[in-house]
């Protein structure tokens, strides 16, 4: 049951890609599989986001002690973190968009068992 991904969906799963905006397509009753795939990526992406987000934090603490070096570490840290995220996201929403499957290489295997699955309301009572 290959079927194209409608507009909805593809807008859906591109969403799935800014950050804690994944938590739209989550939380919402229709979703399908195209969609629910997104958001398992999303999902694990934001999860990676936060706890890189902490390990450069704690690096910058630690280099912040020493005067110059501290500053460079700093500053390469965050641009390399930010280029990182947004590159991600950046390929993730347009593979959304053309209605392609996404898969953030090292992330797979923790996306697959995030417990997302597909929903519809006619599959309820």
């Amino acid at each position: 049951m290959n079927q194209e991904p409608t507009i909805r969906d593809r807008w859906l799963g591109a969403t799935c890609y800014l950050s804690v905006f994944v938590l739209v397509p989550m939380l919402m009753r229709n979703r399908s599989e195209f969609v629910a795939d997104h958001c398992r990526q999303g999902f694990t992406l934001l999860f990676a986001e936060v706890v890189l987000g902490l390990l450069v934090w704690v690096l910058e603490r630690a280099f912040g002690l020493v005067p110059v070096l501290g500053v460079l570490v700093s500053i390469v840290l965050n641009i390399a973190y930010f280029l990182l995220f947004i590159a991600i996201s950046v390929m993730g929403f347009v593979k959304a968009l053309s209605g392609e499957k996404f898969v953030v290489a090292g992330l797979e295997d923790i996306a697959a068992r995030v417990p997302i699955n597909a929903r519809d309301d006619q599959e309820q009572f």
